[in-house]
């Protein structure tokens, strides 16, 4: 046997023992099997790299035995995943993804593509510019930390609008609107309703874990990416729209306010009253929402009228509604143009630096 012969007899033989040879590099288009990714920790705890993975979400908690998870942050088993293929598992962190998540919430566990780091840092979850919202609850040994999760949630809006609510952060997609609702009352002038549209178009927006919001978008199925990014606190600020706990009855206390269920009609959407006083509101599912109003308004101010003698009935934005508009939005074949920095990271709000966007470096000054 010639020397060039032994020597890839020997490389051969590396390939074979050492990790079955790598069929994928980490990256979004070709990412790691569950083994591959399992065997390049300390290479990821060293250099902090984020990396890809595709896998299936086996289930809630450290060892996958949760249906849903907890809101207490000291509680690690709360805020993690069992992820796995036919290769292996391994146990991934984020308290915005899984913090009061349930496996029911998810419309697909199987196939998942993952954007992840190793290491002991985690993530600083919320938002920099209100440090109160900023924390890390992650463990201080080294550990997955997630930073997305697409193919989980798909969503079919009907309509042009669709109430949603679900645990986890998400960025909203370049084909949607998401829209915040703030009802509230003046002693002088009455009651008001006031609404805030957030563009996936125009920027890259996440969401606070257990937001409930208005989606508006062209009628179909939209994707939404489960992020640990930092959110965007604005969201939070100033909306009344709420989100109950199950499908069926659910019950609480708010003194002088009535719930109001989100209804998407064709032609007339709105928010039809659903309780007495005493907070307790109907819905047909988990993920539905509802608007707290004050029930000590004797009318509304502006544009926006009680529609009824019985003042049961809002329509959605003082009837500025166009099921035309709505087919009219972002296609779903729009392009969000994303940012990452030179570690492969996506940036959510970039600022003065060198990124990588659309495959091609650029210069922000």
């Amino acid at each position: 046997m010639t020397s060039t012969m032994k020597m890839m007899a020997v490389m051969a033989a590396m390939l074979t023992t050492s990790n079955i040879a790598m069929a994928g590099d980490g990256t979004k288009e070709n990412p790691f099997t569950v083994a591959e990714l399992n065997a390049q920790k300390d290479a990821l705890a060293a250099n902090g790299q984020v990396v890809w993975v595709k896998a299936d979400l086996k289930g809630l908690g450290e060892d996958g035995t949760l249906t849903e998870t907890g809101s207490d942050t000291k509680v690690l088993n709360n805020m993690a995943g069992l992820f796995g293929d036919a290769t292996g598992d391994f146990v991934a962190y984020s308290w915005q993804i899984f913090g009061e998540l349930a496996m029911s919430d998810l419309t697909n566990t199987k196939d998942l593509l993952i954007s992840l780091t190793y290491g002991t840092a985690g993530h600083p979850y919320g938002n920099t510019s209100s440090p109160q919202y900023a924390s890390n609850y992650e463990p201080e040994t080294a550990h997955f930390s997630l930073e997305e999760v697409h193919g989980a949630l798909s969503l079919n809006i009907q309509n042009g609008l669709r109430g949603y609510h679900i645990a986890s952060s998400y960025v909203i997609p370049a084909d949607v609107i998401a829209v915040k609702v703030n009802a509230g009352y003046s002693s002088s002038k009455g009651a008001y309703v006031t609404y805030t549209d957030y563009d996936g178009a125009s920027a890259t927006t996440v969401t606070p874990k257990n937001s409930a919001l208005v989606l508006k978008a062209a009628p179909g199925n939209h994707d939404f990416v489960l992020s640990s990014a930092l959110y965007e606190q604005t969201i939070s600020n100033g909306n009344t729209l709420n989100a109950g706990t199950q499908a069926g009855v659910n019950t609480g206390t708010a003194k002088n306010r009535a719930c109001f269920r989100f209804i998407s009609d064709a032609t007339k959407p709105g928010f039809q009253r659903n309780s007495d006083e005493n907070y307790t509101v109907t819905l047909e599912a988990k993920d539905e929402i509802f608007l707290l109003v004050n029930t000590q308004a004797t009318h509304f101010w502006g544009n926006y009228e009680w529609e009824t003698d019985a003042k049961d009935w809002i329509t959605w934005n003082g009837g500025q509604y166009s099921s035309a508009g709505i087919n009219a939005l972002h296609p779903s074949s729009s392009t969000q143009h994303e940012y990452f920095d030179l570690q492969g990271r996506r940036v959510i709000k970039p600022g003065k630096g060198i990124y990588v966007k659309d495959n091609k470096k650029v210069i922000l000054k």
